[in-house]
């Protein structure tokens, strides 16, 4: 899995002898279609293809985002005043000790920072830590970690003054946010049957791993949280929970491959039709957080339940075995006796646009033909993933002509969706691989109640975080939501080749976006 700003970065550092290093925290990002969407009903109306985000624009927004240049002190800063607060505020819920960043770089107190002081300045200057993709665009979210550039100067300042402390060393440097992670699990899971291990030779499989809670008496889940074992190989993770009707299916197609699990592009390949229930427990990708309930809700957990956690591995050289974690923290007695018994559940939708990137105008490779593309990823994955491309398109009411001229290596799509689980907005995510370059979700678009709902316009496939509004956006089943995508064929560290496709491997390309509501009622 690659990380190149922070591996450009940690080569400057280096020539100051800093020490230099970063792990990604780890909710939901959904990254992948259910095979239920392909049965959703096709929107009529005709959707403009001209980009809403271009490269241009792209380059554009990053270039306003660009953090002041600094060349003196222009002040006189305190460490306890100007530097501390935003270590608390924007750092330390992830770089405290045993917290998700720590094993790139840990701030415990006021002496780690000034260890750590040019590093923090270059860092903060050039914009990459604290992570925060989403644009001012979007509407206002809980947990905004970025630093605005008085905050920005303010450590400059503070380093070109020497890093002098007008406070203890061993200070300790305390978050304000919620920690990275589940500060203690009821239950953690790992793979039933053991470590996974691909064969050497594989490229990218999603396998189905089952995961047992064990609980004897129904629970509720308040909290969950996925903890990637093998970061290099674990592009992420699908969480499905599973009735206890549908086991006898799980141990049949477990059955079938030799290891744990089974290979499942697409879907979890069990068949609810005949008995039985799935529900969409959570989802995991690069940067993401635990995914905690609002207050009033919960997931049912009953005894017999077990979870499928659908992983995508993707190699490069290396096939370590996996033993990934999946964490729930569940409600106590107190809790449950407080909302009656019963608590109430969140709904998710899927607002999913085409994926389609030409090769560059005079390329002959085979694979640029289209046609050739849809055939390798039927090969792939699978009929179903590769039925995918050519619904997308009829989906959003349009063909593969209308990207025919987006030939000099950006591409861009859009697509109006109906909303289909109303309610108040909980989160809104994101989601594309490493030709991203934009994403961009909007209400009622081109009306007088437009809102940008999300803005991403500079994509890191590194930082996929789901965003919590802080107002409360009510949206109904006569709005539409727009999702926009845009990609960049020179984003990748490798060689794209071939007409680019929506589809499974990492080398392939999505736009998808997740909405998860509270219903009103």
């Amino acid at each position: 899995m690659r990380r190149p700003r922070i591996g450009a970065i940690c080569a400057a550092v280096a020539l100051l002898a800093i020490a230099c290093g970063t792990s990604g925290p780890a909710e939901r990002a959904d990254p992948e279609v259910e095979q239920s969407s392909a049965t959703d009903e096709a929107p009529t109306a005709q959707v403009d293809l001209e980009p809403t985000t271009t490269s241009e624009q792209v380059a554009a927004a990053t270039a306003d985002s660009a953090a002041p240049v600094v060349d003196a002190p222009t002040r006189s800063v305190s460490f306890s005043e100007h530097v501390l607060p935003v270590l608390e505020r924007s750092c330390a819920s992830c770089h405290g000790p045993d917290q998700a960043g720590a094993s790139g770089l840990v701030l415990a107190t006021a002496a780690d920072a000034v260890e750590a002081s040019t590093y923090l300045e270059l860092v903060t200057h050039a914009r990459s830590m604290p992570p925060w993709p989403a644009s001012a665009l979007s509407v206002e979210f809980e947990g905004d970690t970025s630093l605005s550039d008085d905050e920005i100067l303010a450590i400059a300042d503070w380093v070109a003054g020497g890093s002098e402390l007008d406070i203890a060393p061993d200070t300790p440097i305390v978050s304000s946010r919620p920690a990275s992670y589940l500060e203690d699990p009821e239950i953690v899971m790992t793979s039933a049957a053991g470590a996974f291990a691909a064969p050497e030779g594989t490229r990218d499989d999603y396998r189905c791993l089952v995961f047992e809670p064990g609980n004897t008496e129904k629970e509720w889940i308040l909290g969950t949280h996925f903890v990637p074992d093998q970061v290099e190989v674990v592009h992420h993770g699908i969480i499905t929970l599973a009735s206890a009707e549908l086991r006898e299916q799980a141990a049949w197609l477990d059955s079938l491959q030799e290891g744990p699990g089974w290979t499942c592009f697409g879907g979890t390949g069990l068949q609810t039709n005949e008995g039985g229930e799935t529900f969409r427990l959570g989802g995991w990708a690069p940067g993401g957080q635990p995914s905690r309930q609002p207050a009033g809700y919960a997931l049912p957990l009953d005894p017999g339940d077990f979870v499928i956690v659908q992983v995508h591995y993707h190699y490069e050289d290396d096939y370590p075995a996996d033993l990934s974690q999946f964490q729930l923290d569940l409600a106590s007695d107190e809790e449950i006796e407080a909302v009656g018994g019963e608590f109430k559940t969140l709904r998710g939708q899927l607002y999913l646009g085409p994926a389609e990137i030409p090769c560059y105008a005079g390329d002959t490779h085979p694979l640029c033909d289209r046609d050739a593309a849809v055939a390798r990823v039927q090969e792939l994955y699978g009929q179903f993933i590769g039925g995918l491309p050519n619904y997308f398109l009829w989906q959003c009411g349009s063909t593969p002509e209308d990207y025919a001229h987006m030939d000099q290596g950006d591409a861009w799509s859009t697509c109006d969706l109906p909303v289909k689980n109303p309610g108040r907005i909980v989160s809104v995510t994101g989601h594309m691989h490493e030709l991203g370059a934009s994403i961009r979700l909007t209400l009622n678009p081109d009306t007088p109640e437009e809102r940008i709902l999300l803005d991403i316009p500079d994509w890191d496939f590194e930082w996929q975080f789901g965003y919590r509004p802080v107002e409360d956006i009510v949206i109904d089943t006569d709005d539409i939501i727009r999702v926009d995508c845009s990609w960049n064929r020179e984003r990748a560290p490798y060689e794209a080749v071939g007409y680019v496709l929506w589809s499974d491997g990492t080398g392939d390309e999505m736009c998808y976006s997740n909405i998860t509501t509270a219903p009103e009622s």
